[in-house]
């Protein structure tokens, strides 16, 4: 097989008759619904989450150790952070579906709701991982100095940058998968602007 024959087959494959894809709009209904249903259900989630890491760092934010005025800095500077990212994901909010919209209408608002979700999960490293960076940034620098200087060993010192460097995966890892589901409701917008053409 040469390499020119894959090409060939693209080709091919393109220039044959696409079926006429007609939706009604009550299957369009229940593509908007689904959508909805998934984003809220996302939402809530995240609200959850939030409540937990505000509860739980407002907690910390009240240890005596480590005794440092950075410390509860540190703390109220996370949950700013997580307060700004729960901010922003009611930006990402599902919008009302139009009521008794005909198909095109319907069609045109799915593909919007796509687009925006598309562009907010793209921009996730911004608004859901950088606001938190600065407070995660002055935790583990409050860690540190509130250590005596009989704690500030090396071991310590690698058990702090591991437990960065984890914290470092995770928000890769939350960064990657939704880059992933970003590019998955891309193929999605595709594939309407495919119908639509």
């Amino acid at each position: 097989m040469t390499d020119e024959q894959p090409t060939r087959l693209q080709t091919l494959w393109r220039s044959l008759p696409a079926p006429d894809v007609t939706l009604s709009p009550d299957e369009m209904r229940a593509r908007a619904r689904g959508l909805e249903r998934t984003l809220r259900a996302r939402n809530w989630r995240e609200y959850i989450a939030a409540a937990v890491v505000i509860a739980a760092f407002g907690w910390y934010a009240t240890l005596p150790e480590p005794a440092t005025p950075l410390w509860p800095i540190a703390n109220i500077a996370v949950i700013l952070g997580v307060l700004v990212t729960v901010w922003k994901m009611r930006e990402l909010a599902p919008r009302p579906l139009p009521p008794a919209a005909p198909t095109a209408k319907l069609v045109t608002f799915y593909r919007s709701e796509l687009v925006r979700q598309r562009d907010g999960l793209r921009k996730v490293w911004l608004w859901y991982i950088g606001p938190s960076v600065p407070g995660f940034l002055l935790w583990f620098a409050a860690l540190w100095i509130g250590d005596s200087e009989a704690l500030r060993t090396t071991e310590r010192a690698i058990a702090l940058g591991t437990a960065a460097g984890i914290w470092l995966c995770v928000s890769a890892g939350v960064i990657g998968v939704n880059l992933m589901a970003a590019a998955r409701l891309q193929r999605m917008i595709d594939a309407i602007d495919d119908e639509r053409t």
